[in-house]
């Protein structure tokens, strides 16, 4: 079993979006699993192929389909048994489609970031090498035609006639001032963007428990139920997320229906807990719950993409427009700058 593990094809998300997009067509066409499977055990599908005819040895050994099919990813395997489970519990590919939307969509923001660091990085490159090199060379050729006088020429005009004849110390320090900013700019989107995360989080558990509780043969008459359909949902958001909320099952399943009883995450939205309480103690019916959860979740969505895109979008463009003023502010200061103190002297 463990070299079974160990030697399972991890596919890249566009492949793993693609084979569980043809997964969802096999269960929606009614064909079985394995033989809809058999027709990828082709040398030419490649890591697909690989991954496919895998799957299909294990379920043929008697292991899980729902288990078979989350060990080809290490990231989406929460989201891939659960919808695999719910797919087999309810009949419906709903679940599947919306593990692919889930993996795309990570994929795209993950795109985004990376597109918006490439501007700011091409103009830090430019000031570091004007800096650098450029500067140096000028501030030399002013010095030598005696243009500088000030009192603290003799330092500054040492420090750029040492990047102006080194030029391995040039090249380190702009790699060093690049690699700095790279971190300082990586390390700031990634944090802002997990801070959005947040409504993004919630925006999926609402979706996944919506779609669990609006499918066919939903039974949320129970608490048992309930809390199954609140733990599915929390781990398809992650293992954080699944831990946070695990006390909240926990109460549920004792039988608590109270929000105060519940003891729900601090993180939770008012809106979002009371739903919880209305599908736990069955105030209202399964589908007027999904409905408002729908709701919730496309909000949720709606401001976390409002937050990212200020972050990929706004604040690179900020950083790029500030970099490039101030490049060209210290230039015209260097080159213009001894030229009025020439001016000055002249006039007095």
């Amino acid at each position: 079993m463990n070299k079974a593990s160990d030697s399972t094809p991890k596919l890249d998300n566009d492949s793993l979006a693609m084979l569980l997009e043809e997964v969802s067509a096999m269960a929606g066409a009614g064909r079985s699993l394995v033989n809809g499977l058999a027709d990828y055990n082709d040398r030419t599908m490649g890591k697909i192929g690989r991954a496919a005819k895998l799957v299909r040895t294990r379920i043929e050994n008697g292991e899980p389909a729902a288990t078979a099919m989350a060990s080809l990813s290490e990231k989406y395997a929460a989201p891939i048994r659960v919808a695999m489970e719910m797919m087999a519990e309810t009949g419906s590919t709903q679940p599947i489609y919306e593990t692919v939307r889930l993996i795309r969509g990570a994929n795209e923001t993950r795109q985004q970031v990376r597109l918006s660091v490439i501007n700011p990085m091409l103009n830090v490159i430019v000031a570091a090498v004007v800096t650098f090199f450029v500067l140096p060379w000028i501030m030399v050729s002013l010095s030598e035609a005696e243009l500088i006088k000030t009192a603290f020429s003799p330092t500054v005009t040492e420090i750029w006639h040492t990047f102006a004849r080194n030029f391995l110390l040039a090249a380190t320090a702009t790699i060093v001032v690049v690699g700095l900013f790279a971190a300082i700019l990586y390390w700031n989107l990634t944090r802002s963007l997990r801070l959005s995360n947040t409504m993004q989080d919630y925006a999926t558990f609402c979706r996944w428990v919506a779609m669990r509780v609006g499918l066919p043969h939903s039974s949320n008459a129970n608490h048992a139920d309930a809390g199954h359909v609140i733990e599915m949902a929390a781990e398809v958001v992650g293992p954080r997320f699944a831990e946070s909320w695990s006390p909240a099952i926990n109460n549920i399943r004792r039988g608590s229906q109270t929000s105060a009883a519940l003891a729900m995450p601090d993180t939770a939205p008012e809106p979002v807990g009371q739903c919880v309480v209305d599908l736990v103690s069955g105030q209202r019916d399964g589908q007027s719950v999904a409905l408002d959860m729908i709701r919730l979740s496309d909000l949720y969505g709606q401001t976390s993409r409002r937050r990212q895109n200020w972050w990929i979008d706004v604040v690179p463009r900020w950083v790029s427009a500030i970099l490039m003023i101030a490049m060209m502010v210290i230039m015209l200061r260097t080159i213009l700058l001894p030229l009025f103190d020439i001016v000055g002297e002249v006039a007095r």
